[in-house]
């Protein structure tokens, strides 16, 4: 008689096992999901209501904990003391920013032209009509909803507006990761040595230091970056008597938090300020000394601020800033660049082992 079992594999059985079991519960939670009628939909979304603060707690604790160690070090200051100061240090710091941005970009508000603007805007009316007639049509004949887009940019707007009671719980999170720093640590270290086999930890502890690696090298240095690149710009364009120098340092600074978007923005907000004063010579000096100067940032500062992180390639950038920007907006583009990075390097080092293993195969045979 035929006996299937001599040809039967443990190893492969168990593992046919595990796939059938996995598609099984799978199956069953997708059957379960859909008949919910949206209840596991709106569960999740208020779990993501609450972690997002959480998160972003984490990554404001994370970026200040060295000022905090230095504090804490040198004044020999308690850690409640130092962390309570380094919080109000921050906080008069992005108050600081604010009170000035808002002081000088409000002078140099009122003192546009505002008949340069109308005289531009209705001698560009006809064009605009008639540009904004053709994308009209070019929509409607793709079949393409422009209220769904302008719906899109509503939810942005939205967006922006509830960023700042994330910000508040975030700090209050911020905080208590601060203050309790040994305790969560200690508890997570138990965690790990409970249900994380002895061998398995040397991985977890190299996968964290790779994260700390790219997180702390990228995110702190991007920040001194944007600050050195906006002060320099509005030095840059008060020199060039450019129309309006913190306006375009400020933005120009900001928007190279993200990268490729800074010298987007600042050309950009260069180009208009220009075009409402009428002052086509300042657009060119303006516009070389500019180009100088994100091309030495590019080359130089930047590279160098950021020597501890890992080079990741620009269409691996633009596709985490999407995915970030959808799942935690300014803060979520901020932390997908280093998590990309994170995980190229895994991956990088997940290759060279598989290389390794297929070399010394080779040698044996």
């Amino acid at each position: 008689m035929f006996n299937l079992k001599q040809y039967e594999d443990k190893k492969y059985t168990k593992i046919a096992v595990y796939v059938v079991v996995t598609v099984l519960i799978s199956f069953f939670l997708c059957i379960l999901v859909s008949m919910s009628g949206g209840f596991f939909q709106k569960v999740f979304n208020v779990i993501g209501l609450v972690l997002k603060p959480i998160i972003t707690g984490g990554v404001i604790a994370y970026l200040v904990e060295p000022v905090v160690q230095w504090i804490q070090k040198k004044l020999k200051w308690s850690r409640a003391v130092s962390v309570i100061t380094t919080i109000l240090l921050v906080v008069l710091l992005v108050l600081g920013v604010v009170l000035i941005a808002v002081l000088f970009l409000g002078q140099q508000i009122s003192s546009i032209n505002f008949d340069n603007v109308g005289n531009l805007i209705s001698s560009f009316s006809d064009q605009i009509n008639e540009i904004t007639t053709r994308v009209q049509q070019w929509f409607e004949n793709h079949s393409i909803d422009i209220k769904a887009i302008t719906g899109g940019v509503g939810n942005f707007v939205s967006g922006i507006t509830g960023t700042a009671s994330d910000i508040f719980f975030a700090m209050i999170f911020a905080v208590y990761f601060l203050l309790d720093s040994d305790g969560i640590a200690g508890y997570w270290d138990r965690v790990r040595k409970i249900f994380i086999k002895p061998e398995t930890q040397a991985k977890v502890h190299e996968i964290l230091m790779d994260a700390d690696k790219c997180f702390s090298g990228y995110i702190r240095g991007q920040f001194i970056d944007a600050v050195l690149v906006g002060v320099l710009t509005t030095i840059a364009m008060l020199i060039c008597q450019v129309p309006y120098p913190f306006v375009i340092g400020l933005l120009t600074g900001v928007g190279n938090l993200i990268p490729y978007v800074g010298p987007v923005v600042g050309f950009v907000t260069l180009f208009v300020v220009c075009l409402i004063e009428g002052a086509w010579s300042k657009l060119l000096i303006g516009g070389i000394v500019l180009a100088v100067l994100l091309f030495v940032d590019g080359n130089i500062i930047n590279p160098k601020l950021l020597s501890s992180s890992v080079e990741v390639h620009p269409l691996l950038v633009f596709a985490a800033m999407i995915a970030g920007s959808a799942v935690g907006g300014l803060v979520g583009m901020l932390i997908a660049v280093p998590l990309a990075a994170l995980v190229k390097i895994e991956f990088d080092k997940f290759l060279d082992r598989k290389e390794k293993e297929k070399k010394g195969s080779g040698s044996r045979k």
